[in-house]
């Protein structure tokens, strides 16, 4: 039996398309989910089948407010305990978020076999981003299957010497396909900006972000920046330094919503990493506000700089008609049909 485990937005996002392909082929598998990120699954869980397993009672009522650590050791407990009374022959996690390490440690702990998509993305820099790049990290050293999404993480996880390595590509691709086919999204033009903002290592310098955005607006009237706001309070927080009337500040919105915004927008501004691959399936330029990006293929093909905090300094740049592309450099939207085959292929050995 397989089990698919998650607990955030994004790797829901990204593994819907794996759990629609164990379906289509006919996989036993149940799924898991941790709970991590209990206030943004409701944006979501219509993606996914009602989860078998569940610890978000663990998370009830406090879940913006768990550090790190805390996170970290419910979903150990949690996973203990559930490994020792449920048997599965492999776990498939995605990611690098505090659930995947957590579930994939705790499944080679019973000695259950681990399978990582995603897998090979890298900054070599621990902080940036953090604890992100710790986890992935680790997740490899323990994984059976490593499924990377580009060639430089594949070659990230040879030179690291990480077992069964496959190039798959990347889901949102899939993800992105399966809604602009229902959607029927067609890349447009506004002067509509997509704003996010949110990264634990921006945390410390959101204020600056927030002031940078607010000074932005400023100077281009003419555009509109639309901003769905994470729901941390370390973001929160800092909403009433943003006045200027051409900044739309709204709550998180579903997935759909967000891509068909997306295929409207003149350009983005986000520290997100699913974004800055989202973006090169509808061939939008996008303002990375990090210092580091582990999804260099954005910036290889023209779509993507890294802005730091100067996110003013690229506003120009943004406008400008942004490089066709005749695919994203993250797949051909057939990843998860070769992940599945993969995992049935392993399975039998």
């Amino acid at each position: 039996m397989i089990l698919v485990a998650f607990g955030t937005r994004p790797e829901i996002i990204k593994l819907f398309p794996v759990i629609n392909q164990l379906t289509v082929q006919n996989l036993p598998f149940k799924t898991l989910f941790s709970g991590q990120q209990l206030d943004l699954y409701e944006d979501v869980r219509e993606l996914i089948p009602t989860p078998d397993f569940s610890f978000a009672d663990m998370f009830a009522g406090n879940a913006k407010h768990n550090s790190l650590g805390e996170s970290f050791i419910k979903i150990s407990k949690a996973s203990e305990r559930f490994f020792s009374e449920d048997h599965f022959d492999l776990v498939i996690v995605q990611g690098d978020t505090t659930t995947a390490w957590a579930l994939a440690q705790m499944a080679f702990y019973n000695g259950i076999k681990v399978a990582h998509i995603e897998a090979g993305l890298r900054t070599f820099d621990l902080e940036n981003p953090y604890p992100e790049e710790l986890n992935r990290t680790l997740i490899t050293q323990v994984a059976d299957i490593n499924l990377a999404p580009t060639k430089q993480a594949y070659d990230n996880l040879l030179k690291c010497g990480a077992k069964n390595i496959h190039l798959v590509g990347n889901t949102i691709v899939d993800a992105v396909n399966y809604f602009r086919d229902r959607l029927h999204l067609i890349s447009g033009n506004s002067n509509k900006v997509l704003v996010t903002l949110h990264r634990r290592e921006n945390h410390v310098i959101m204020d600056h972000l927030f002031d940078e955005l607010q000074a932005v607006a400023i100077r281009n009237p003419q555009l509109q920046f639309i901003f769905p706001i994470h729901p941390n309070p370390n973001v929160i927080k800092h909403k009433a330094r943003i006045s200027s009337e051409n900044i739309q500040i709204i709550p998180p919105m579903g997935y759909p919503e967000l891509l068909k915004l997306m295929s409207q927008v003149a350009f983005i501004i986000s520290d997100s990493g699913g974004i800055q691959e989202e973006a090169t399936c509808f061939n939008k330029k996008v303002i990375v506000a990090r210092e580091k990006t582990e999804r260099p293929e954005v910036i290889e093909c023209g779509l993507g700089v890294l802005a730091g905090q100067n996110i003013g300094g690229f506003i120009e740049w943004a406008r400008m008609s942004p490089p066709l592309l005749e695919k994203s450099p993250y797949g051909d939207g057939n990843a998860a049909e070769k992940i599945v085959h993969i995992i049935a292929d392993f399975n039998d050995s």
